[in-house]
Protein backbone atom coordinates (compact mmCIF):
# COMPACT_ATOMS: atom_id res chain seq x y z
CA UNK A 1 0.00 0.00 0.00
CA UNK A 2 1.43 3.38 -1.13
CA UNK A 3 1.97 6.28 1.49
CA UNK A 4 -0.68 8.23 -0.10
CA UNK A 5 -3.29 5.22 0.42
CA UNK A 6 -2.29 5.45 3.82
CA UNK A 7 -3.13 8.82 4.48
CA UNK A 8 -6.30 8.66 2.40
CA UNK A 9 -7.58 5.46 4.72
CA UNK A 10 -6.31 7.33 7.60
CA UNK A 11 -8.48 10.65 6.40
CA UNK A 12 -11.50 8.43 5.77
CA UNK A 13 -11.22 6.71 9.36
CA UNK A 14 -10.87 10.05 10.67
CA UNK A 15 -14.16 11.41 9.08
CA UNK A 16 -15.69 8.50 10.05
CA UNK A 17 -14.90 8.95 13.67
CA UNK A 18 -15.20 12.51 14.07
CA UNK A 19 -17.96 14.62 15.71
CA UNK A 20 -20.60 15.53 12.67
CA UNK A 21 -22.74 18.78 12.62
CA UNK A 22 -25.31 16.25 13.85
CA UNK A 23 -23.59 14.85 16.83
CA UNK A 24 -25.36 15.16 20.35
CA UNK A 25 -23.92 17.52 22.73
CA UNK A 26 -24.11 14.87 25.09
CA UNK A 27 -21.77 12.97 23.60
CA UNK A 28 -19.56 15.55 22.83
CA UNK A 29 -19.67 16.49 26.69
CA UNK A 30 -18.72 12.56 27.95
CA UNK A 31 -15.84 12.74 25.14
CA UNK A 32 -14.28 16.02 26.23
CA UNK A 33 -14.60 14.53 29.90
CA UNK A 34 -12.74 11.46 28.75
CA UNK A 35 -9.91 13.51 26.83
CA UNK A 36 -9.35 15.80 29.55
CA UNK A 37 -9.97 13.68 32.33
CA UNK A 38 -9.17 9.94 31.51
CA UNK A 39 -5.37 10.11 32.90
CA UNK A 40 -6.10 11.98 36.05
CA UNK A 41 -8.59 8.83 36.78
CA UNK A 42 -5.39 6.51 35.84
CA UNK A 43 -3.30 8.06 38.37
CA UNK A 44 -6.12 7.64 40.89
CA UNK A 45 -6.24 4.08 39.81
CA UNK A 46 -2.20 3.35 40.27
CA UNK A 47 -1.97 4.52 43.53
CA UNK A 48 -4.82 2.98 45.18
CA UNK A 49 -3.29 -0.35 43.51
CA UNK A 50 0.40 0.85 44.68
CA UNK A 51 -1.46 1.63 48.35
CA UNK A 52 -3.58 -1.71 48.97
CA UNK A 53 -1.86 -4.13 46.89
CA UNK A 54 1.15 -6.26 47.35
CA UNK A 55 4.54 -6.56 46.19
CA UNK A 56 3.92 -8.33 42.26
CA UNK A 57 0.97 -5.37 41.79
CA UNK A 58 4.29 -2.72 42.83
CA UNK A 59 6.21 -4.25 40.93
CA UNK A 60 3.99 -4.28 37.85
CA UNK A 61 3.11 -0.57 38.44
CA UNK A 62 6.67 0.42 38.60
CA UNK A 63 7.12 -1.78 35.39
CA UNK A 64 4.04 0.38 34.11
CA UNK A 65 5.97 3.67 35.15
CA UNK A 66 9.47 2.99 33.38
CA UNK A 67 7.24 1.88 29.87
CA UNK A 68 5.25 5.02 29.96
CA UNK A 69 8.24 7.23 30.17
CA UNK A 70 10.28 5.06 27.68
CA UNK A 71 7.38 5.03 25.21
CA UNK A 72 6.95 8.89 25.89
CA UNK A 73 10.53 9.20 25.31
CA UNK A 74 10.34 7.58 21.87
CA UNK A 75 6.85 9.52 20.93
CA UNK A 76 8.46 12.64 21.25
CA UNK A 77 11.43 11.66 19.23
CA UNK A 78 9.62 10.67 16.50
CA UNK A 79 7.14 13.63 16.64
CA UNK A 80 10.80 15.98 16.67
CA UNK A 81 12.00 14.08 13.71
CA UNK A 82 8.82 13.40 11.57
CA UNK A 83 6.06 16.45 11.55
CA UNK A 84 2.36 15.27 10.86
CA UNK A 85 -0.24 17.79 11.12
CA UNK A 86 -3.37 17.33 12.86
CA UNK A 87 -6.49 17.18 11.34
CA UNK A 88 -7.61 20.91 11.73
CA UNK A 89 -4.34 22.28 10.28
CA UNK A 90 -5.36 20.83 7.02
CA UNK A 91 -8.88 21.79 7.61
CA UNK A 92 -10.18 18.33 7.67
CA UNK A 93 -13.49 17.96 9.85
CA UNK A 94 -14.70 19.63 13.08
CA UNK A 95 -12.38 20.39 15.97
CA UNK A 96 -13.97 20.49 18.86
CA UNK A 97 -11.10 20.37 21.86
CA UNK A 98 -8.79 22.93 21.83
CA UNK A 99 -5.35 22.34 20.96
CA UNK A 100 -1.78 23.63 19.83
CA UNK A 101 -0.84 23.01 16.24
CA UNK A 102 1.82 20.80 16.60
CA UNK A 103 2.81 16.82 15.27
CA UNK A 104 -0.08 14.89 15.59
CA UNK A 105 1.33 11.42 15.44
CA UNK A 106 2.02 9.44 17.59
CA UNK A 107 -0.53 10.65 20.24
CA UNK A 108 1.09 10.92 23.68
CA UNK A 109 -2.26 10.91 25.82
CA UNK A 110 -3.00 7.32 23.85
CA UNK A 111 1.23 5.97 24.52
CA UNK A 112 0.88 6.67 28.22
CA UNK A 113 -2.27 5.13 28.93
CA UNK A 114 -1.07 2.20 26.88
CA UNK A 115 2.35 2.37 28.14
CA UNK A 116 0.82 2.48 31.84
CA UNK A 117 -1.93 -0.87 30.33
CA UNK A 118 0.23 -3.79 28.78
CA UNK A 119 3.07 -4.26 31.39
CA UNK A 120 0.31 -4.67 33.90
CA UNK A 121 -1.35 -7.22 31.81
CA UNK A 122 1.50 -9.51 31.57
CA UNK A 123 1.29 -9.75 35.88
CA UNK A 124 -2.06 -12.16 36.93
CA UNK A 125 -2.45 -10.18 39.83
CA UNK A 126 -2.36 -6.70 38.06
CA UNK A 127 -4.55 -7.99 35.14
CA UNK A 128 -7.54 -6.64 35.83
CA UNK A 129 -6.01 -3.19 36.60
CA UNK A 130 -4.00 -3.47 33.08
CA UNK A 131 -7.55 -4.24 31.27
CA UNK A 132 -9.59 -1.19 33.05
CA UNK A 133 -6.31 1.19 31.80
CA UNK A 134 -6.59 -0.60 28.27
CA UNK A 135 -9.95 0.32 28.21
CA UNK A 136 -9.46 3.56 29.25
CA UNK A 137 -6.62 4.15 26.97
CA UNK A 138 -8.52 3.29 24.27
CA UNK A 139 -11.53 5.65 25.52
CA UNK A 140 -9.18 8.60 25.18
CA UNK A 141 -7.90 7.56 21.17
CA UNK A 142 -11.28 7.64 20.51
CA UNK A 143 -12.82 10.84 22.08
CA UNK A 144 -9.39 12.76 20.80
CA UNK A 145 -10.18 11.41 17.22
CA UNK A 146 -14.04 12.50 17.84
CA UNK A 147 -13.30 15.97 19.06
CA UNK A 148 -10.93 16.37 15.76
CA UNK A 149 -7.54 16.73 17.07
CA UNK A 150 -5.96 13.34 16.25
CA UNK A 151 -6.05 10.83 13.26
CA UNK A 152 -6.88 6.80 13.48
CA UNK A 153 -3.03 6.50 12.86
CA UNK A 154 -2.19 8.52 15.59
CA UNK A 155 -3.50 6.07 17.70
CA UNK A 156 -2.05 2.97 16.15
CA UNK A 157 1.05 4.29 16.48
CA UNK A 158 0.86 5.16 19.52
CA UNK A 159 -0.16 1.62 20.43
CA UNK A 160 2.63 0.07 18.68
CA UNK A 161 5.45 2.46 20.26
CA UNK A 162 3.41 1.60 23.82
CA UNK A 163 3.98 -2.33 22.71
CA UNK A 164 7.67 -1.59 22.41
CA UNK A 165 8.71 0.12 25.17
CA UNK A 166 6.84 -2.84 27.34
CA UNK A 167 8.58 -5.23 25.95
CA UNK A 168 11.68 -3.41 26.64
CA UNK A 169 10.69 -3.40 30.07
CA UNK A 170 9.50 -6.98 29.90
CA UNK A 171 13.63 -7.80 28.96
CA UNK A 172 14.89 -5.69 31.61
CA UNK A 173 12.41 -7.05 34.06
CA UNK A 174 14.90 -9.94 35.65
CA UNK A 175 17.33 -7.05 36.50
CA UNK A 176 14.66 -4.12 37.60
CA UNK A 177 12.96 -7.03 39.89
CA UNK A 178 16.26 -8.51 41.39
CA UNK A 179 18.10 -5.12 42.24
CA UNK A 180 16.22 -2.09 41.70
CA UNK A 181 12.33 -2.26 42.65
CA UNK A 182 12.68 -4.05 45.58
CA UNK A 183 14.94 -0.95 47.30
CA UNK A 184 12.39 1.50 45.88
CA UNK A 185 9.83 -0.20 47.35
CA UNK A 186 12.15 -0.41 51.08
CA UNK A 187 12.25 3.29 50.43
CA UNK A 188 8.66 3.71 50.19
CA UNK A 189 7.75 1.65 53.15
CA UNK A 190 10.13 3.48 55.66
CA UNK A 191 9.08 6.67 54.74
CA UNK A 192 5.58 5.76 55.69
CA UNK A 193 7.13 4.10 58.92
CA UNK A 194 9.06 7.70 59.79
CA UNK A 195 5.88 9.73 58.79
CA UNK A 196 3.59 7.42 61.16
CA UNK A 197 1.09 6.82 58.68
CA UNK A 198 -1.59 4.14 60.32
CA UNK A 199 -0.79 0.38 58.72
CA UNK A 200 -4.89 0.34 58.02
CA UNK A 201 -4.46 2.55 55.44
CA UNK A 202 -0.90 2.27 53.96
CA UNK A 203 -0.58 -1.33 54.73
CA UNK A 204 3.37 -2.83 54.88
CA UNK A 205 5.19 -5.92 53.78
CA UNK A 206 2.46 -6.84 51.73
Amino acid sequence: MSVSAVELWNQSAFLAINAGVQAPAFVITIAKILANWTINLAMILMIHAWVRRGRAVRFALLDATCAALIGLGIAQGISAIWYHPRPFEIGLGRQLLDHAAEASFPSDHATLMFSLAIPLLFCAESRRWGGALLLLGFAVAWSRIYLGVHFPLDMLGAFVVAAFASFLIRMADPLLHRLFYPRLVSIYETALRRLGLPGAIFPRNL
